[in-house]
């Protein structure tokens, strides 16, 4: 866990590391796309030995195609609900936090509550890959539209209120019901890969719903664009790049390549 300022990540000095636990959306992508140089990366970080586990907000559907076809075997998705991984036979196992029965009735309470969320906020809509979801729902505030920030950080302090989880992204507001998160899972993740510790692997993130990650990880990464959410966050990383999104994971890659 971090509270003071990030360093430079040219200070970065950590070698031995296994794993990189990484978001997507404006950490991998930089203005809604995924650069070259970074799938580049992800495929010599595979080539390397070294894993790449996204680890995300973004929808089911999103997490299904991503771990099919980008140079990842595991990864993260709804905000810690649930995990994939695909096997060498290319089947995809799926290892989600709650059971069936238990994932039915919160997506029904979620349902419930977004309809009075509507009322409250007429002018935030479900996300446009909410079809997709399997546990949660989530609410566009930067992605087909641009909600004013304060009205962003209302919306999901209404959440708050009503007893469920919610985090704001730099596109997104995810809304779940239950205790889990993005750290808890990458928690379970690790024990289900017992030869790896949480000193072996590095995060790297870009905004406020990655707080729960910066205070589990002791080494962290924030991509450049952090730097508008810094003085709002009770975690911050521990180290910071000098590129956006994608090219600044690509800076984190090329050091993690050079010191293997």
């Amino acid at each position: 866990m971090n509270t003071h300022s990030p360093r430079p990540i040219s200070s970065f000095d950590h070698s031995g590391i296994k794993v990189v636990f990484t978001d997507i959306d404006d950490t991998l992508t930089w203005e809604g796309r995924l650069p070259v140089e970074t799938f580049n990366a992800l495929q010599f970080l595979k080539d390397a030995g070294i894993i790449v586990v996204p680890v995300t907000g973004a929808s089911g559907g999103w997490a299904d195609c991503i771990v099919r076809t980008w140079p990842v075997s595991s990864l993260i998705a709804e905000n810690g609900s649930f995990w994939l991984e695909q096997r060498p036979d290319n089947f995809v196992e799926r290892h989600f936090w709650y059971d069936e029965q238990k994932r039915a009735e919160n997506f029904v309470a979620l349902r419930t509550l977004g309809a009075e969320f509507k009322q409250a906020f007429p002018m935030i809509d479900y996300t446009v890959d909410q079809d997709f979801r399997l546990t949660d729902i989530a609410f566009d505030i930067g992605q087909q539209v641009h909600i004013d920030p304060a009205i962003a950080q209302e919306a999901t302090d209404w959440w708050h209120q009503h007893g469920v989880s919610a985090r704001l992204s730099s596109i997104h507001i995810n809304v779940w019901v239950g205790d889990y998160s993005k750290a808890a899972m990458a928690l379970r993740w690790l024990e289900n890969h017992p030869h790896i510790d949480v000193e072996d692997c590095v995060f790297i993130g870009d905004s406020l719903n990655d707080d729960t990650m910066f205070a589990t990880f002791p080494v962290s990464v924030g991509v450049a664009n952090i730097e508008r959410f810094l003085d709002r966050m009770d975690h911050k990383p521990t180290y910071i790049t000098e590129n956006m999104g994608g090219y600044g994971f690509c800076e984190l890659a090329n050091i993690l390549l050079n010191i293997k």
